[in-house]
């Protein structure tokens, strides 16, 4: 007897160079991955970057922890960063090569359009 795994259809997008994504069809998900996420068909999706696929859960609702890579746009172009926590008034960020630690102003951050944040990555889907 064959059990089936609960899936759902999520939007995926593909990162054609740093500043164009483009939409591809729903990519069937387990719905394992996704559950816990509020409203999870708006809220969670799929983005291909170069041989990668990062499944990428909205801020908000989602907000970033310690550790958490965040998937952001700024002056037309995509980026990831290593969100490290905050100081006072500052947020501790590392790049997304995992090479440099920035110290950087709390309207700096807010100022980026914060896409989401990393929930899973994986090879294919």
């Amino acid at each position: 007897m064959e059990r089936k795994i609960p899936t759902v259809f999520l939007k995926a997008y593909e990162l054609v160079d740093e500043n164009i994504m483009d939409r591809l069809s729903d990519v069937e998900t387990p719905l394992i991955l996704v559950e816990q996420v509020e409203n999870f068909k708006e809220n969670v999706f799929w983005v291909k970057i170069r041989n990668l696929w990062a499944l990428i859960g909205k801020i908000p609702p989602l907000a970033p922890s310690e550790g958490d890579i965040v998937l952001f746009r700024d002056k037309g172009q995509w980026g990831l960063f290593k969100y490290l926590g905050e100081e006072e008034d500052r947020v501790i960020l590392r790049d997304g090569k995992d090479e440099r630690t920035s110290k950087v102003p709390k309207e700096a951050v807010e100022a980026l359009e914060l896409f989401g944040k990393v929930l899973r990555v994986q090879e294919k889907v």
